[in-house]
C-alpha cells in the first residue's frame, strides 16, 4: 500500500529520501484503507513499513494497534538534489517503462537497478519468512511502480501510477510474486 498523501504531495513537492508529514487528508485516506479492511474481513498475520514518517504514519492509522516492522529496504528512491523542488522536474524525465531510469543520479540520487533490487529482495525476504501469512506492506509510489514493473516483465500495460493509500495486491507462491489488482479504498 502507498502512503497517505503528505504536505509535499499537496505542494507538487518531490519527497524521495525526505520525509514530509502526512495530510489530514492522507490521515482520512488511511482511515478509508482500515475501513475496507475491516469491511472485506481483511486481517494480517505481519505488517511491515518503510522507515519514513509518511509510511509509518499511514500504517499506524490503516492498522491501528498492531506492531509492525520497519524495513529500510521499502524506503522511496532517493532523488538527490531534485528533492523539495517541484514534481514537474520529474515528470519532465519520467519514462513509462523504466520511471527515472538512472536520470537522477548525476544529482546524488538513486540509479532505478539499485531502487529496483532493494526494494524487490526485502520484498522477496518477507514473504519467504512468512509462511503464507496474509501480509501488509507500507510504502511508496516510485517504488512500488518499479516493483509492479519488475513483477510483469516491463512489458506495455504495466505502467502503473499508483495513489494516495491504493492498495496493491500480489500474491505470492512458489517463490514468484503474481500482481492481482490496484484497489482505491476511497471510492
Amino acid at each position: 500500500m502507498r502512503h497517505g498523501q503528505t504536505v509535499f504531495n499537496l505542494k507538487g513537492k518531490i519527497q524521495g529520501a525526505s520525509d514530509s508529514p502526512l495530510t489530514s487528508l492522507g490521515i482520512q485516506q488511511a482511515l478509508a484503507a482500515q475501513k475496507y479492511f475491516k469491511t472485506n474481513n481483511i486481517q494480517f498475520d505481519t505488517l511491515y513499513t518503510s522507515p519514513q514518517q509518511r509510511a509509518c504514519g499511514t500504517l499506524e492509522n490503516a492498522a491501528p494497534n498492531q506492531a509492525y516492522q520497519r524495513i529500510k529496504e521499502l524506503k522511496e528512491w532517493s532523488f538527490g538534489l531534485f528533492e523539495g523542488e517541484s514534481i514537474e522536474l520529474l515528470r519532465a524525465i519520467k519514462e513509462p517503462k523504466y520511471l527515472y531510469g538512472d536520470a537522477v543520479v548525476p544529482f546524488g540520487g538513486e540509479a532505478r537497478a539499485e531502487v529496483e533490487n532493494r526494494v524487490c529482495n526485502a520484498l522477496e525476504g518477507v514473504m519467504k519468512n512468512n509462511n503464507g501469512n496474509n501480509t501488509l506492506e507500507v510504502s511508496h509510489g516510485s517504488t512500488i511502480g518499479l516493483f509492479i514493473r519488475k513483477v510483469l516483465g516491463y512489458k506495455k500495460g504495466s505502467q502503473y501510477d499508483i495513489g494516495n493509500c491504493n492498495i496493491v495486491k500480489f500474491k505470492y507462491d512458489d517463490e514468484r510474486f503474481t500482481f492481482l489488482e490496484i484497489i482505491d479504498p476511497k471510492k
